[in-house]
């Protein structure tokens, strides 16, 4: 029973490094939410995925995300978060800093990538009724 312990031990201090290396306190959360990702196929067709992921935790730079897609780094994702503000949740463009995948069982795996919020996208006008 040594080894696995060993091994939790250099897990746990391999994440306390990366805690240190962050510029802003990250808040737990339980979100779910809707993304969109584009990856290009070739040269003139991109491919378009949409799905739901979870947002594990966020601070005011980024979120670090659970994702059922394979990301990588530099790789720009549109996700939906909701707003405890607002009925409609906030469009956020976040760019991957680093992704790795997570087995969950023998055939499923997950991804989990550290992201970095570009910007908050505009909320669609609604457009005046017609009386």
């Amino acid at each position: 029973m040594g080894k696995p312990s060993g091994q939790l031990l250099r897990v746990s201090q391999g994440m306390q490094v990366a805690q240190e290396r962050r510029d802003s306190k990250r808040a737990p959360c339980r979100l779910v939410c809707p993304f969109k990702l584009t990856k290009f196929v070739d040269k003139s067709t991109v491919q378009l995925t949409k799905g739901s992921g979870h947002a594990i935790n966020k601070s005011v730079r980024g979120m670090l995300l659970l994702l059922p897609v394979p990301l990588h780094r530099r790789q720009v994702v549109e996700i939906q978060v909701p707003s405890e503000a607002r009925e409609t949740p906030s469009t956020k463009l976040v760019d991957v800093r680093w992704a790795r995948p997570i087995s969950v069982s023998d055939r499923v795996k997950m991804y989990l990538a550290g992201t970095r919020f570009f910007f908050e996208l505009p909320a669609p006008r609604q457009l005046p009724q017609a009386r």
